[in-house]
C-alpha cells in the first residue's frame, strides 16, 4: 500500500533512497538545508520531487539520513508517526536502520555499489519491510539486532577511518599494511562488543569488507576528500568511550583516532 513519505537529508543516500521509494509508488518528499533540484541516479530518469527547507507536511514515516553531528538539527523536521534512521554508530533514534550500500557521486549522478548482501538490516517486527516491497532495495531482519548492530558498527570503525587515511577504496583492505591495521583494529573492538551482549565475527567482518567491488569509498573518505567534518565521534569515538567504560585498552582507535 502507497504511503507518504519524508527524506530528512538528500545526500547521497536519502537521494538514491527517495528516489527509488517515489519510483514505487510511494509519495515522498524530501527535508533539506538546499533545493536538492532534480535527482540523478544511475541507470534511472532524473526525478524531482517536492522539497521543504523547514518542517514538510505530515508523512506516514520519515528517513534520517543526515550526519550523525547534523542530526538534533535534524530531528526538528520530523512530522511522521514513525522515524527510522540511517545513520552510522550504534545510537540512532527511532528504528534504527543497518545500510551497507556505499553510493557516491560520479559524473553528475550518483552510483551505488551494491553490497555482498542486502543493503539494509533492520530489527524484525517492524513495519519498515513493507515499504521496500516494490523496490531493489533489499532488506533483512534481525531477529538479534544488537549483534548486527555491532557487527557494522565494527564494519564502519574499519572501514571509515582507514579508507579516509589512505586516501583510496576498501580495496586497501586486500593489501597487508592495511589488512593487519584492521586485524589490530577488530582484535581490541571484540572484547567491547561483547561486553556490551554482542555476538560477532572478526574474520567474517573483514571478508565481508574485501568483497566490495575496488573502488567503492566509504562515507568517511568521501567527507574527506570534500573537507567535511568526520563522523569520527559516533564510531571510533564511541568505541574508544566505551573501551574505557569496560576497561578495555583501546591504543590502536586512539592512535587513528590522533591522526584523522
Amino acid at each position: 500500500m502507497p504511503q507518504s513519505i519524508a527524506i530528512i537529508g538528500a545526500g547521497n543516500l536519502g537521494s538514491w533512497l527517495a528516489v527509488h521509494l517515489a519510483r514505487a509508488g510511494h509519495s515522498v518528499h524530501l527535508c533539506t538545508r538546499r533545493d536538492p533540484g532534480p535527482l540523478h541516479i544511475e541507470g534511472l530518469p532524473p526525478l524531482t520531487l517536492p522539497h521543504y527547507l523547514d518542517v514538510g507536511p505530515p508523512a506516514d514515516v520519515a528517513f534520517l539520513t543526515t550526519k550523525t553531528y547534523d542530526t538534533p538539527a535534524a530531528l526538528i523536521r520530523v512530522n511522521a508517526p514513525v522515524l527510522a534512521a540511517i545513520q552510522n554508530g550504534l545510537s540512532q533514534p527511532g528504528i534504527p536502520v543497518l545500510s551497507y550500500v556505499y553510493i557516491e557521486p560520479q559524473q553528475g549522478m550518483r552510483q551505488a555499489f551494491p553490497p555482498p548482501g542486502p543493503h539494509f538490516t533492520i530489527p524484525a517486527g517492524t513495519p519498515l519491510p513493507e515499504l521496500f516491497r516494490h523496490t531493489p532495495i533489499a532488506v533483512q531482519e534481525a531477529p538479534d539486532f544488537l549483534s548486527a548492530a555491532w557487527r557494522k558498527m565494527l564494519h564502519n570503525c574499519v572501514s571509515n577511518p582507514l579508507t579516509a587515511l589512505a586516501g583510496r577504496g576498501l580495496e586497501i583492505l586486500r593489501e597487508p599494511l592495511y589488512r593487519r591495521w584492521a586485524e589490530k583494529l577488530l582484535a581490541e573492538a571484540l572484547p567491547i562488543a561483547a561486553a556490551s551482549g554482542a555476538r560477532v565475527d572478526g574474520p567474517d567482518i573483514l571478508a565481508k569488507l574485501a568483497s566490495y567491488p575496488p573502488g567503492t569509498r566509504t562515507s568517511m573518505l568521501q567527507d574527506r576528500l570534500a573537507g567535511k567534518p568526520l563522523e569520527l565521534a559516533a564510531l571510533n569515538g564511541h568505541l574508544i568511550e566505551l573501551g574505557r567504560q569496560f576497561n578495555l585498552p583501546t591504543p590502536a582507535h586512539e592512535n587513528l583516532l590522533t591522526l584523522l
